[in-house]
């Protein structure tokens, strides 16, 4: 019986990670960029060994989603900390491991599981600064995603003249 229950108590402890993260109660919303992206792929980042808990303690490695923004639909934003417009050309990334706060992690996880490398999809992310586990934080969930059929596909940006495309200069 013992065993029952300290199986029970496992699955009660994972079953935060399976499902949606709730919202917190005190977030502010910053900004929110709704985008045009192409689906690139499926990347791993491993942990970096940066703390005293890495690797086998630790959950910092992690996996995301990478997409190449198209075209930018709609920016807000609502004060002056908030993140700054998504260009067309940037990549944009989104954890497929761990929950997000206010993000539904089933329906952007099935999503992004169902894109093949050249999909395009429509994402809207909105950047907020609120209080998780005691700590104020930032976070940006996918608040809207859709898988754009062909038609309303946008052209790829084009590149600069001599075929490149801009290079994103170095900080100083």
């Amino acid at each position: 019986m013992k065993y029952i229950n300290s199986i029970i108590a496992a699955l009660a402890l994972s079953a935060p990670a399976l499902t949606a993260s709730p919202m917190p109660e005190k977030a502010d919303k910053l900004a929110s960029n709704t985008v045009v992206a192409q689906f690139l792929d499926l990347q791993d980042i491993p942990c970096r060994h940066l703390t005293a808990d890495c690797p086998n303690n630790c959950d910092h490695a992690t996996k995301v989603a990478r997409f190449r923004v198209r075209q930018n639909e709609n920016y807000d934003k609502c004060g002056k900390y908030g993140d700054d417009k998504i260009e067309a050309g940037s990549i944009m990334m989104v954890d497929v491991k761990k929950p997000t706060p206010g993000q539904d992690d089933a329906a952007v996880f099935a999503l992004i599981d169902s894109l093949k490398p050249g999909d395009t999809v429509r994402l809207t992310q909105t950047h907020y600064y609120g209080e998780i586990d005691g700590c104020l934080t930032p976070f940006r969930p996918i608040t809207a995603a859709e898988k754009v059929e062909k038609k309303d596909r946008v052209p790829a940006t084009p590149a600069a003249p001599g075929g490149q495309y801009p290079v994103m200069p170095l900080a100083k």
